[in-house]
This record gives C-alpha cells, structure tokens and sequence, in this order.
C-alpha cells in the first residue's frame, strides 16, 4: 500500500523529470538490486514522545549515484539558504484540543528550484487535521503555480511534491500543516516535526532545478546535509514531577536499602546537627512510611522491611505491606 501511494503522489513529477529521481535507478549488472540503498520504513525519530528537541540529521543524505561527479561538498556552497519549521510555545489553556498551523519555508533561495519532493515525520500524539479541500498538507505561497500534491504515508509520515516547468521557488512558506493538539497536553511537553530525508521505490526526495545544474546540486547537497532544521510546539511551563512512591524518598522509582540510608542520614541531620530546615513536602511524605509525622529511624526499618520483602519474591506495595 505504501509503495502504491508513494507512485500516485509522484506520478505527475515522475512524468516531466529526469527519471533517476523518481523512477528506480539502472539495476547492477549481476546484482539484481538498485544501485541507491532504501530507507523506506526507517523509524519515525520525531515520535520518541519523550518531550525532548529532535534536530534535522543530515546524514541520511546520499547523493545520486548518476550524478557521475565527484561527490559534491556542501562546505563549497556559499549561499545562504536554509528551510525551516516553526518553533511554537504555547500556553497550557490555549493548547489543549485546538487546532495549531505549523509552516515549513524557505529563505535565501539563490538557484532555481523547479522541483521538489520532501518527507514530512512527526509526533504522533498531534493528529493532522485535512484541509478544505481534504489534503493533509497546504501548498504555501513559495510554490504559487506549481503542480503539488500531498498524502499521508502512514500516521505520523506525510509527502509532498511540487514541480513547475517554468516557475522557481521564491522566499516564503513552502507548506503547512494543521495539527490538533492533544486534549491532555500539559506544561513542558514538547511534539516535534521535521523531515528525513527518504528513498523509496518512487525514487529520491529532492531539491533542485530541472537542468540538474552543478549549482542545483550544490545547493541541492547543502539543503539536505546543513540547511533543514526541525520544529516543534512546546506547552510553556515546568513539567509537573511525578508524585514520589512511599518509601523512596531518593526518587530514583524504587525502594531499597538506599533509601532507607537517605532516611536515617535525614534524622541524623535535624536529630545531632541541629538542623532546621524541613523537607520539602514530597520528600516527607515518601520518607515518614508509618504517618506519624516524623522522619526517623522507625521509618528506616519499615523500608528496610519491605525491601527484605521485595527481594525474597514478595509482591505489592509498600502500602500493602504495612497494611498486613
């Protein structure tokens, strides 16, 4: 199904370009594979949903084969071009269930740029919201005039292509993309969104002008190893810490010999050091395991206790265990 999509979405570029881009490549004499590796399939790196920032690697870049040059060093190129996302933070209130458009431009565009085709990977906790016309991608105003068209590979991959006989691509916005937010987004969580370079079946995804240039090229290379950054929405604010297990006052998610020594190191402080300063609340309640409303050495045992427990095949929780 996914190469019967990727050939409809680039069936009307594979007709007016050159073919090694989008049809498969000569086969090795002998070999009976294509002369480019495949990365259709490659995992997603913009769904971790681990809150965390993912940036463009460009070192899935691989130029063509046919090219039949000298491979091409993207520190030759000079200009200035870079495509970007949007980098969006937005307040907890306001994000929750509502739809959030994310571009995806260019600037310092210096060669021409007739055709494209590029794969678009995000957080799958967002879901794309169709527009209108029930395309998942928008064509923006950089590729006004061009022949373009979207589709989603599969959830949390899109395509999309645009090519023009005569146009080049200006500054501006090259697409967008509507995302609806979760309905459960909270502070500090973060959803990125950005490309991977792909090669499939349909062929490569690329950047370039019809001619195929020495200068397209180039800059074609650059763009796809130093000039693509990813993007994301960002809920503002901290986010919240998980509430601490009974028993495991360290925070490390579980309750051992370790935290029965961070209790009794806590009693000796404020018992012989003449320390004043209280706990902080979380931390309190996970240390006073017997609720008396001090942290002591009774409490050392009661863990101590439960980790003899635990480790002899014991099961269930702390509050199970000082419950029998």
């Amino acid at each position: 199904m996914k190469k019967l999509l990727s050939a409809a979405l680039s069936l009307a570029i594979a007709v007016a370009a050159s073919e090694y881009y989008f049809i498969r490549s000569s086969v090795l004499s002998g070999g009976g594979q294509t002369a480019y590796a495949y990365n259709e399939g490659a995992e997603n790196p913009y769904n971790k949903q681990d809150d965390k920032i993912v940036e463009y690697d460009g070192k899935k870049w691989v130029q063509p084969n046919e090219w039949n040059t000298q491979k091409i060093d993207p520190r030759d190129y000079e200009g200035g071009i870079m495509l970007f996302f949007d980098k969006i933070g937005l307040e907890p209130e306001y994000a929750k269930g509502k739809v959030q458009r994310v571009y995806f431009s260019v600037v310092g565009v210096e060669e021409p740029v007739n055709m494209m085709r590029f794969h678009f990977f995000y957080d799958t906790r967002l879901k794309v919201r169709e527009n209108s016309k029930g395309e998942v991608v928008t064509a923006g105003t950089s590729v006004e005039g061009f022949t373009t068209g979207s589709a989603m590979v599969e959830e949390g991959q899109l395509a999309f292509y645009a090519y023009s006989e005569e146009r080049s691509v200006q500054n501006g916005s090259i697409f967008t993309v509507d995302f609806v937010v979760p309905e459960d987004a909270d502070s500090g969580e973060v959803y990125p969104f950005g490309l991977v370079y792909v090669v499939d079946d349909v062929g490569k995804d690329l950047f370039i002008d019809r001619s195929q240039s020495g200068a397209g090229k180039l800059q074609m290379t650059y763009v796809f190893t130093k000039g693509l950054h990813s993007g994301w929405i960002k809920i503002a604010g901290e986010k919240p810490k998980p509430a601490l297990m009974l028993g495991d006052p360290n925070g490390d998610g579980k309750v051992d010999a370790k935290d029965a020594t961070f209790v009794l190191g806590e009693y000796a402080l404020r018992s012989t050091d003449g320390v004043t300063e209280p706990l902080p609340p979380e931390i309190k309640s996970a240390a006073d395991v017997n609720e008396d409303g001090m942290v002591d050495a009774k409490d050392a045992s009661s863990i101590l206790a439960y980790y003899s427990f635990i480790s002899t095949g014991g099961t269930g929780t702390m509050e199970d265990f000082l419950a029998k």
